[in-house]
């Protein structure tokens, strides 16, 4: 890695469990209470219906092919839920905090390498970061799921960043909570960080630069 520190000219954070923490199983257990069907006043059915890996109800969503407003209301029918959209918004969204310490990195990146945002995410939880946690501001584009039409480990959404870096893999950097996600960018000729820590990422980024 030591040869190739003077190569980094793009680095790429993953959003969700690296730049903010989150808890997705908080949705399923309020989402329960204000269900009328048996079956979902159990959280963990619930969290396996919104979110599993296959066939979870948030997929076409985090790929743009619902509106939020749709998936509201395909949710409303599907979990036989007594809510409004307005009273949903919170259970959605407020599920995140930030990690100081990757907050710190990125501020101290800033300016010195250019920094991209790549996140699955959905329309109503993008914007509600937007507005709650600044640090997202400091990027210099963010590729995002629901924009591009593809989720992580999709190589398509990786050769979205490429395309936006405009500059060989080999020069951009992936950091991301996921190994597989690692393991996809490494195989396109980027480099890859498995994030597990603000202090673990420091480390690392000292072998890249």
């Amino acid at each position: 890695m030591k040869s190739k520190k003077r190569l980094i000219e793009v680095i790429l954070f993953d959003l969700g469990n690296v730049i903010l923490p989150f808890n997705h199983y908080q949705i399923a257990e309020k989402l329960s209470r204000h269900s009328q069907k048996e079956e979902f006043q159990n959280p963990d059915k619930i969290f396996s219906f919104l979110f599993d890996f296959e066939r979870g109800a948030v997929n076409g969503y985090e790929v743009g092919k619902v509106s939020s407003i749709q998936f509201f209301q395909s949710l409303k029918e599907s979990l036989h839920l007594s809510l409004s959209f307005e009273d949903f918004l919170p259970i959605w969204n407020d599920i995140f905090w930030e990690d100081a310490g990757v907050s710190e990195i990125i501020r101290s990146l800033k300016g010195r390498k250019r920094l991209g945002l790549i996140s699955n995410t959905n329309p109503l939880h993008f914007d509600y970061i937007l507005t709650k946690f600044p640090i997202v501001k400091a990027f210099d584009q963010w590729i995002l799921s629901h924009e591009v039409g593809f989720k992580k480990p999709a190589i398509e959404i990786f050769q979205k960043a490429i395309e936006w870096a405009s500059v060989s893999p080999e020069k951009i950097v992936l950091i991301d909570d996921i190994r597989r996600h690692v393991e996809v960018a490494i195989s396109l000729g980027m480099q890859g960080i498995h994030f597990t820590s603000a202090e673990q990422l420091k480390k690392e980024l000292q072998s890249v630069f």
